[in-house]
């Protein structure tokens, strides 16, 4: 199972955003998170900073592939035609 990940926005200085994607530690995650990927330098807005982390963030995240439909034809492609229920 894969551990759950936080992304955490910080400003210490006024106008300097850095992102971090942390794991939450301890029992019941409140003990210290440690940081598993971070910024190399600031950004100029939280926005930007958000964007950043949320793409790092993704890479972490497993794709889960879903199983084809059963039943005929499995899925819907080019070759679908609606049809006029009467």
């Amino acid at each position: 199972m894969q551990p759950d990940l936080s992304l955490v926005i910080e400003e210490p200085i006024a106008g300097h955003y850095y992102w971090m994607v942390v794991r939450p530690g301890g029992w019941l995650r409140l003990g210290p998170c440690q940081v598993v990927d971070a910024g190399s330098g600031p950004l100029p807005s939280y926005q930007a900073a958000q964007a950043a982390g949320n793409r790092v963030l993704a890479s972490f995240q497993p794709v889960v592939e879903r199983p084809t439909p059963s039943g005929f034809g499995g899925a819907w492609d080019i070759m679908t035609i609606p049809g006029a229920l009467t």
